[in-house]
């Protein structure tokens, strides 16, 4: 038997303890699987807010830096690309000032109304980035109607008077409609009240879930379809992330036509579940979220709130998701991705901003989440989403851990060539790395300590249905295989229309096809292959 000298022995001795000692990570991947035709649900985008007259602050900095604050808002190249913007109903109230307050109310009593574009300074800003960066997504909130409707006579809080619900329809239905004849804005959502369940000295008013019911239904739901309103409309928006001040309006069979979307905020609370609102097929947006207790701006921070996105998308199932202030001019806590200083007219970008944007950047209005193994490793977060049009998709893994860890990607009824990674960490922001070869439907990667990475690609190889290849699966498409099948063309319009014609991909166009595409059109299936 042959015998080991003492240095072959001390070096297998070592080998065994670092096999015991060292994360098992290190020397085998962790698995993800992210499953194409596993849809939850639709993304209607990420947004922020410049109420109270941050917009104006804004300019204030003058012309380059806000052009630079924009880009690094709304930018799909240089920033975080939000694509909705939240804006507040001017209520004439007098509490603030000239840096922080309310704008003019439209309506200063129930017989007059002002339309000056004066009365509120955030019309220049939303014209601006929907020219530049395409924003469509408008929505304005009411955190109170002018003091006339009010209980207290007073925009701080209070309730809107029973016998002015009429008032307040109208206001609202007159807002909508001359926003888009008189500036040219398309309020696309309303918010008929922020923070319902709060008093402050601020602009605020409280409501009740009855009352809401009694509104909806007596005055906003009649006015709204007489007028032809199409603005979807948001109600609740609760300081906390839940449902229930919307319940009552939900079980109610005509407030529930115009419940739209039931808004929730997210302070001293955890995301929940809304069962409720999904049983009505109803949108759910968290629209309001800040850090008002100091201002970190390290990785630290800005991996908290990607970890509330993810939690919010998997456990609320939301649709929208947005932070408060994109740029504020306190510097002194976290009410704002991007800190003002109004004085030296400088700015500070937060970490926060880019961690977000490692959501808003890529996953785009009309996109759709898909399945992924959730924490495949301790500290690690991956939710995946596809835009169903495209093929194009992003993979996002956040690793909260300060360890590296390796993934393997394991691809699901898709195979892409390969994928590009973003990461933001403690030293990089949106950084674009190198691409990433995908075989046999896999890819590994290395994810590190305190960071964040988004995986993105595009399935060039079209979609199984869209034998025209116009991004779309559709009535012509059903048409065109339809007349194949019947021997009325000989090809399709796209020169891999054929294969793509063979929706479950049996070698052969059939009329197995044909009657998939006829279901996928008729909602009685959700989803195509796609290569």
């Amino acid at each position: 038997m042959k015998r080991f000298n003492r240095l072959t022995c001390i070096a297998i001795a070592l080998m065994i303890l670092l096999s015991l000692a060292l994360p098992q990570q290190l020397f085998a991947a962790s698995t993800v699987t992210v499953g194409w035709n596993t849809v939850y649900q639709s993304i209607d985008g990420f947004g922020v807010s410049e109420a109270f007259h941050q917009s104006n602050n804004i300019a204030l900095l003058g012309e380059t830096k806000q052009k630079e604050i924009y880009d690094l808002l709304f930018s799909t190249t240089q920033g975080a690309g939000f694509s909705i913007f939240r804006s507040i109903l001017g209520d004439g109230g007098t509490w603030g000032n000239a840096t922080d307050g309310p704008n003019k109310t439209m309506q200063p009593s129930e017989t007059t109304w002002d339309w000056s574009e004066s009365n509120d300074d955030q019309i220049p800003m939303i014209r601006a980035i929907q020219a530049a960066y395409g924003i469509k997504n408008i929505q304005y909130s009411v955190w109170s109607p002018p003091a006339w409707m009010k209980t207290n006579g007073s925009v701080a809080g209070g309730s809107v008077k029973a016998d002015k619900y009429q008032a307040y329809a109208t206001y609202l239905a007159e807002h909508i409609k001359n926003y888009k004849s008189k500036f040219g804005i398309e309020i696309t959502h309303i918010g008929i009240s922020n923070e319902p369940d709060l008093t402050t000295a601020y602009s605020s008013c409280t409501w009740t879930g009855a009352q809401f019911k009694a509104f909806m239904k007596d005055a906003l739901v009649p006015t709204f379809d007489r007028e032809g309103i199409t603005a979807k409309v948001i109600m609740g928006e609760k300081m906390t992330c839940s449902e229930s001040l919307a319940i009552d309006c939900l079980n109610d069979a005509v407030a529930v036509t115009r419940t739209d979307i039931v808004g929730c905020h997210n302070y001293g609370s955890s995301y929940a579940t809304f069962p409720t609102t999904k049983a009505k097929g109803k949108g759910i947006w968290q629209t309001e979220i800040s850090d008002m207790n100091g201002n970190d701006i390290t990785i630290t921070d800005g991996l908290k709130w990607s970890k509330q996105i993810y939690d919010f998308m998997t456990i609320t199932q939301g649709n929208a998701w947005n932070y408060w202030w994109g740029a504020c001019y306190k510097t002194y806590n976290g009410e704002g991705l991007i800190q003002m200083d109004m004085n030296a007219k400088t700015y500070k970008v937060a970490k926060r901003l880019y961690t977000i944007g490692q959501y808003s950047r890529f996953i785009r209005p009309g996109w759709q989440r898909i399945s992924a193994t959730a924490n495949p490793v301790s500290g690690v977060y991956v939710t995946a989403y596809k835009d169903p049009a495209t093929g194009k998709f992003a993979i996002v893994a956040m690793n909260d851990s300060s360890t590296n860890q390796s993934l393997t990607y394991t691809l699901d009824g898709f195979s892409p060539a390969s994928v590009t990674p973003y990461t933001t960490s403690a030293t990089q922001n949106l950084a674009e790395g190198s691409k990433i070869a995908v075989s046999g439907s896999s890819f590994t990667a290395s994810l590190a300590g305190n960071s964040i990475t988004t995986f993105v690609g595009e399935i060039n190889a079209g979609l199984y249905g869209d034998v025209n290849d116009d991004k779309a699966v559709d009535a012509i498409d059903f048409a065109l295989v339809k007349q194949y099948l019947t021997r009325q063309i000989s090809t399709f319009p796209s020169k891999d229309g054929l294969r793509l014609a063979d929706v479950n991909i049996d070698g052969s166009v059939d009329a197995i096809d044909l009657a998939m595409l006829k279901k996928y059109l008729l909602g009685d299936i959700k989803t195509l292959p796609v290569n």
